[in-house]
């Protein structure tokens, strides 16, 4: 009996018996409220046999499905994430099709814009060339006949093209 309680364990050490985390082992030293037998170097605790006991009852009361039907239900649960996860990235690639679709419209609407709006630019050129041809080339007799007008304050070309 004295062989059993002279050996000591660390948390790090239960831990690893047990098969659990360090951090779980801390979590659940603390619940059991063990207290260290003794202090070692740097602040370590030691527990003894006794503790380990304690941790031991702890995890074997602690109800464990078995096995088999644990690898099944996961491999079940991980089957149906990953097709819940294919699912939503099936939804969204849909959403960005339809979206594509739309933006393929806006973009043609905006092409048909541009071509509309270089016609009137066209247009606009052409008729400013025929003004300046016509400013340019006018006959005399047609100044004659409007005297009032090259006398009054000329409009720009902009007025002109418009009146």
């Amino acid at each position: 009996m004295a062989n059993t309680n002279s050996k000591f364990y660390t948390n790090k050490e239960m831990a690893k018996i047990c098969g659990v985390s360090e951090a779980s082992m801390t979590n659940l030293v603390k619940s059991l409220e063990l207290a260290p037998v003794r202090m070692g170097k740097y602040g370590r605790k030691y527990y003894d046999s006794n503790a380990l006991k304690k941790v031991k009852s702890h995890y074997k009361n602690k109800a464990k499905p078995s096995t088999n039907s644990a690898k099944v239900s996961t491999k079940d649960d991980i089957i149906k994430q990953q097709q819940d996860h294919i699912d939503d990235l099936k939804a969204q690639i849909k959403t960005l099709n339809e979206q594509l679709v739309v933006k393929d419209r806006q973009i043609e609407a905006q092409t048909e814009q541009i071509k509309q709006t270089s016609v009137l630019l066209s247009q606009a050129h052409t008729l400013t060339l025929q003004a300046q041809k016509n400013k340019d080339g006018q006959l005399p007799d047609k100044q004659s006949e409007y005297p009032q007008k090259s006398a009054k304050k000329s409009h720009g070309l902009l007025w002109k093209m418009f009146h």
